[in-house]
């Protein structure tokens, strides 16, 4: 029996921690832009759990699972969602899309040529890009820095 990665949506202000998630791997989508129907639909419907920072959770719906982080820093708020889920188990470091959360996938190197820069193309040999929005990645100084804070993170 394989259990599935936990999805998230996260409430407003929680963005930093949104994009810690995906940078772990984790579908994990930032509620700032849904309007509140649209955020319980997607819980529900997505089996999403609603990452909120306040204490009082006015409005609570059923069938939404809700987590309650501590305020503060992202890498005690990873803790906490570790200790909750062991999200260290399936952890898949820098394989979502930053921007859309979707999957990333390796793409020949041609493919990136005009699409980088001159001299990111002639640096690197391997690239990745995001099938949704069509953004390109590659293990440059963002990435080489987003690693530091992760290790940092005790990741």
């Amino acid at each position: 029996m394989t259990t599935e990665p936990p999805k998230f949506l996260l409430d407003a202000g929680l963005h930093s921690l949104c994009k810690a998630l995906r940078m772990l791997g984790f579908d994990s989508l930032y509620r700032g832009n849904l309007s509140p129907a649209e955020a319980i639909r997607c819980a529900i419907e997505e089996r999403r759990i609603w990452i909120r920072k306040d204490v009082e959770m006015p409005n609570l719906q059923y069938g939404i699972r809700y987590f309650v982080v501590s305020p503060g820093e992202v890498a005690g708020q990873l803790r906490e969602l570790n200790s909750e889920y062991s999200l260290r188990l399936s952890a898949n470091p820098f394989s979502l899309c930053l921007k859309c959360n979707c999957p990333l996938g390796e793409i020949p190197r041609s493919a990136a040529r005009g699409k980088v820069p001159e001299r990111v193309f002639e640096s690197f040999e391997r690239f990745y890009a995001c099938a949704h929005c069509g953004r390109i990645y590659w293990p440059g100084g963002h990435y080489q820095r987003m690693k530091i804070k992760l290790e940092a993170w005790g990741w």
